[in-house]
């Protein structure tokens, strides 16, 4: 069944890297297990380099480590290095970021000149945007990758309002804006730029490491007058880094499953799928079809009423449930 998904996977995506990379399966059988399986599938689907480049690192770090992998992870191995590569050159000649393409779950950083947008892009993703004291110092959006528990958001940090690079597109189409300042005064003059954005709204209050226990008091109160709904943050403390990923994260409305092969423990890489999934929609996120060879399906976690409860295809799951299928 394993060279079955390979050859449809080979074929859906009609990537050219990606057949290089399935070619190497052909040569000798390496026994993948769920966790490679997932990640090359999530290389088949990305849509950018940087996509690229976190699902290859996935599958060089969960491939099978024996003699008849070898030839697969050189293959894995040299393709990762040509990408970085790829990466540092676009980034010295400045391609690849005249557009914003929408990718998956979307958050937009959109705030006044030296609200500490960058440094929380910086902090909150893999990106590592120009950090500058300066007004304006952002010229254009600058992407980076959420990762919250294994399950990612691209995060967009939109030009200060004021700004000759400030778009109005990305702010009215975000699936959620991070409105960031550093004085609670300002979110009234954000909001004014939000008259027809569709997405949900967290104010971000920056930089509160320079506030005294008296200063930080006050603006605590100050919140609770206004009934503001607020995130303190800090990039110095790190304060709010966990809550700000778990406001955006219960606003994705997904849930984390975890696959587990018999015998076997549950990956350490969940499957992300929309509230509401059930059994046979997480066994058609591992293949198209593969629903039809599930004998039985077994589940832990909170949807199960205990550990190992042998559910129908019909079972909705919950977040952080451990799915195990038994196949024909």
């Amino acid at each position: 069944m394993f060279w079955v998904y390979l050859l449809i996977a080979g074929l859906d995506f009609c990537n050219t890297e990606l057949i290089k990379v399935l070619l190497c399966f052909f040569i000798m059988p390496i026994n993948a297990g769920y966790e490679y399986m997932n990640a090359e599938k999530k290389y088949g689907e990305a849509q950018t380099l940087e996509e690229r480049i976190v699902a290859l690192e996935e599958m060089i770090k969960t491939a099978p480590k024996h003699k008849s992998s070898e030839n697969l992870l050189a293959g894995l191995r040299t393709r990762l290095k040509k990408f970085l590569e790829k990466k540092e050159k676009n980034k010295k000649t400045g391609k690849g970021k005249a557009g914003i393409k929408k990718e998956g779950y979307q958050v937009a950083l959109i705030g006044l000149p030296n609200s500490g947008k960058s440094s929380l892009l910086g902090v909150m993703t893999n990106a590592r945007p120009e950090i500058s004291e300066h007004a304006f110092s952002t010229k254009e959006p600058m992407l980076g990758t959420m990762d919250y528990e294994g399950v990612k958001a691209q995060m967009v940090d939109v030009p200060s309002i004021g700004s000759s690079g400030f778009d109005i597109g990305v702010v009215n189409n975000a699936d959620c804006l991070l409105l960031v300042v550093d004085k609670i005064e300002d979110i009234v003059e954000v909001e004014k730029h939000l008259s027809k954005s569709v997405g949900m709204r967290i104010n971000v209050i920056t930089k509160v490491d320079l506030l005294g226990n008296e200063g930080r008091r006050k603006l605590e109160e100050r919140c609770r007058a206004k009934r503001l709904n607020v995130v303190f943050f800090s990039v110095i403390t790190k304060e709010g880094t966990r809550e700000l990923g778990k406001r955006i994260f219960d606003n994705m409305h997904v849930i984390r499953v975890y696959m587990k092969e018999p015998g076997k423990k549950a990956t350490n890489i969940p499957a992300v799928l929309k509230e509401g999934s059930n059994v046979k929609d997480a066994a058609e996120g591992i293949l198209k079809g593969f629903y039809l060879r599930v004998r039985e399906t077994r589940v832990s976690g909170p949807s199960a009423k205990f550990a190992n409860q042998k559910v129908g295809l019909q079972h909705v799951l919950k977040d952080k449930d451990v799915v195990e299928f038994h196949t024909r």
